[in-house]
């Protein structure tokens, strides 16, 4: 369980490096490094705008055209997954 727990750690950290370099307008060939971080943030980000458009709702509150919402969106939904494997932990 920690295992699980420790990628989705690390999942969490790589969308907030992408949006880190978004925010800073770090372009996407800058070097392989980079080109790996945008195409695993796109990746895993995909199920948040998945989520976002399926469901009108939301769509109320939160605009699934915008690259700051879908990520963050995503950073939260991988948050909740985060906390939800500690829960019944024991010490």
């Amino acid at each position: 369980m920690s295992l699980i727990r420790t990628i989705l750690g690390f999942v969490i950290l790589l969308i907030l490096i992408h949006v880190a370099l978004v925010y800073v307008n770090v372009g996407r060939a800058a070097n392989t490094v980079t080109e790996a971080i945008y195409s695993l943030g796109t990746l895993l980000e995909s199920p948040a705008a998945l989520l976002i458009n399926a469901v009108p709702a939301i769509q109320q509150y939160l605009n699934p055209n915008s690259f700051f919402t879908v990520a963050l969106t995503a950073v939260g939904l991988y948050l909740v997954l985060y906390l939800l494997l500690g829960v019944g932990k024991k010490s």
